[in-house]
């Protein structure tokens, strides 16, 4: 494993952080106040756009991140969550946020300039010459050339960066997803996931308000995601779309490295993102967290340590997402069954699935017969 120790000292380092999304401005926030001198470079003209994430947040958000002010991104709160297969339908006390990810990603972004980190729009990164890197003002077309003491790719799921430094893993993969803005009637107050090959090849369909008569509706699949969003839209000829959306979402990959010289990745870049969810914006703010802990501390060798229990978290969704796959449509109707206990809905309030250890045990001791699931993990 290649997670050998840049060479850092205690004074401040030029870092270059390649990706505006809401984990490289958090990344280039933290290092700028730790006194760096942080460029921040972004391919496109603004922060935030296009917009390519429903962005869901767990309640586990204002654990995590207390200090956040999240009415500056907030659209709607849930109280619940509708979980339908082809048979049945259930619904679960669920606290959960909706942000603008345009405001999101900008909130971020204004943390990282106020905290004294330089702002490049419209430059995207090229290449990597000895240990030079090679960046386009795609303003004038020239090429740049820097030489930081720190790189950081968080330029997404396909990062560029990552593979310029040898640091992309071969073995990972993406669901591609499709999402659009739909205008109809909706609950306001819980968000609806639909289950089951019936309606999604190998992952799940969303329906998420943003209000009573808008909601973000979308899918994610390793094949033929539009195909099968199409033909879900079909089911709701009342909803009209206004605006769509498509992307690449990374299937967590437990070999990934994070580090190889001076290079690290995190967020998507690092496939930090729960299998069971494709959520990526909690682990992705917990991993710049250690990563840039471990820079101040002058131990970047540490970053892979100090992510262990996250990368457990992860491998753990990636489980729990195997045995998913696996299901049909008398696995989901046994599943809904039981989740629908009160004893069950009453751990699903306590805890959260950003961190699924405590919960499962929880509903494991509550009801065993969870366990007849992992008869799908031996197929396997």
């Amino acid at each position: 494993m290649s997670n050998q120790s840049a060479n850092i000292t205690n004074k401040p380092k030029t870092i270059a952080v390649i990706g505006a999304g809401p984990i490289g401005c958090y990344t280039a926030y933290l290092l700028a106040k730790q006194g760096h001198n942080v460029h921040l470079f972004e391919e496109h003209k603004e922060i935030g756009k296009p917009l390519q994430c429903t962005g869901l947040l767990t309640a586990d958000f204002d654990k995590y991140f207390p200090y956040l002010d999240k009415s500056q991104f907030l659209i709607n709160n849930f109280t619940a969550v509708n979980v339908k297969t082809k048979n049945q339908s259930i619904t679960i006390p669920q606290n959960e946020y909706l942000v603008c990810r345009t405001k999101f990603d900008q909130y971020f972004g204004q943390l990282a300039k106020e905290a004294g980190t330089k702002i490049h729009l419209n430059h995207s990164f090229l290449r990597k010459e000895n240990n030079n890197l090679i960046i386009k003002d795609k303003t004038t077309s020239q090429e740049i050339k820097i030489q930081p003491d720190i790189t950081i790719a968080a330029d997404g799921p396909l990062s560029k960066t990552a593979k310029a430094h040898h640091i992309f893993h071969h073995q990972r993969a993406n669901y591609y997803g499709v999402q659009a803005i739909v205008k109809g009637q909706f609950n306001k107050d819980q968000f609806i996931v639909y289950f089951g090959k019936d309606f999604c090849r190998d992952f799940f369909v969303w329906v998420v308000p943003e209000s009573k008569t808008s909601a973000r509706v979308g899918l994610c699949s390793k094949h033929n995601s539009k195909n099968q969003f199409d033909k879900f839209m079909k089911r709701h000829p009342e909803w009209q779309i206004t605006e769509i959306q498509a992307g690449v979402i990374p299937i967590y990959f437990h070999g990934q490295i994070l580090q190889k010289n001076n290079c690290f990745v995190v967020g998507d870049a690092a496939g930090q993102v729960k299998a069971t969810t494709l959520g990526g914006l909690i682990p992705g703010l917990r991993a710049a967290e250690h990563l840039t802990t471990s820079i101040k501390e002058n131990q970047t060798n540490r970053y892979y340590q100090k992510t262990r229990k996250l990368r457990i978290e992860l491998l753990l969704h990636k489980k729990i997402r195997k045995i998913m796959d696996s299901f049909n449509d008398k696995d989901w109707n046994t599943l809904l069954k039981l989740t629908n206990q009160p004893r069950i809905q009453k751990s699903l309030r306590k805890y959260s699935r950003d961190n699924p250890i405590p919960l499962i045990i929880s509903i494991l001791l509550k009801e065993p017969r969870f366990l007849l699931f992992t008869k799908h993990l031996i197929k396997q």
